[in-house]
């Protein structure tokens, strides 16, 4: 079976801002028989594609002229923008160096092409992608393709998850979109049960760290960043839990930053019912969380107990 009849099924977004490559890279790609191919050159007309029309696969500069395109995968990985977090994505680059490199790779990025690349090349990547993907894996703050070659001895053992490859989709002539999105639904699912795990235990374990340093009074930029992390996850976490059965969950959260902005604001000063609230918090979030295929409603007692007068806001208070 010859490529053409797999790869012209195939939207593409190729982004690049230099007119010369972007045509040596789009002929290099219609050599290998990719038909629909869309053209764009800023951050701004990535934005416009996935609000509009989100494509298939997207081939990428690192550089555009409105910053980098990582960001924008990191948004399209944690489901920020798109309807398909899983998307195959290509970046492509002139002139790596080692901190690009890093910055590609955390983003969730599936490869990193350097130019000037053969067709060879590229059609290895693009047959890995199609029929020989990594499976993806969630962590406290990384969503993308598993690059691990081993668990390191004393760490948590995290599973990865295969998920949708609508390039693969594509390819074998599947033409059904509902069942297609569906079957993204359903991974869409999977990776926000796994990444509220991953917050649930990050959160935890960021809370330990900044109770350490308010005891041993290392008042420092670390101290804050840790803090800001925090709220980060516990903001992320209400995002992911709007759309499930732990809703309630949110006023957990709500209540968690409200005590971590205090601290930021207080760091010399301490108020000391926030120091006792915070590791309480932290621990009904993960139990709670623990408990996400359950029933909601002792999820939901517990946040009642937060948010009104009586529990653990009374138990800070005194």
């Amino acid at each position: 079976m010859s490529n053409k009849v797999f790869f012209e099924r195939v939207d593409l977004l190729l982004v690049s801002a230099r007119s010369q490559n972007s045509a040596s890279l789009r002929q290099t790609l219609c050599d290998l028989d990719f038909r629909n191919i869309r053209n764009a050159e800023t951050i701004e007309d990535v934005m416009k594609a996935m609000d509009t029309r989100p494509p298939d696969f997207l081939i990428s500069d690192y550089d555009l002229p409105d910053g980098t395109i990582c960001d924008i995968i990191r948004d399209i990985r944690h489901h920020r923008i798109g309807i398909n977090p899983f998307m195959s994505i290509i970046v492509t680059t002139w002139d790596p160096s080692e901190a690009m490199v890093r910055e590609v790779v955390d983003c969730g990025a599936d490869d990193l092409l350097v130019q000037p690349a053969s067709r060879k090349q590229l059609s290895q990547r693009v047959d890995t992608l199609t029929f020989n993907r990594k499976p993806f894996v969630v962590t406290s703050n990384y969503i993308g393709p598993d690059r691990r070659n081993g668990d390191r001895p004393g760490t948590q053992v995290i599973a990865s998850r295969q998920v949708p490859n609508m390039l693969r989709a594509r390819v074998v002539g599947a033409n059904d979109s509902a069942a297609i999105q569906a079957e993204i639904d359903r991974g869409i699912q999977a990776i926000n049960f796994d990444k509220l795990m991953r917050n649930a235990a990050h959160i935890g374990y960021t809370v330990q760290l900044i109770l350490s340093a308010f005891q041993s009074d290392e008042i420092d930029e670390t101290l804050k960043e840790m803090l800001y992390s925090l709220t980060i996850t516990a903001e992320d976490t209400i995002r992911r839990l709007s759309s499930t059965r732990l809703a309630p969950v949110t006023k957990l959260c709500d209540s968690l930053i409200q005590v971590a902005r205090r601290l930021q604001n207080r760091l010399e000063d301490a108020p000391p019912k926030d120091l006792r609230l915070l590791p309480e918090l932290a621990m009904s979030i993960r139990l709670a969380l623990k408990n996400v295929d359950k029933n909601a409603d002792a999820a939901d007692e517990i946040s009642q107990a937060i948010s009104g007068q009586k529990n653990l806001l009374q138990a800070g208070n005194g």
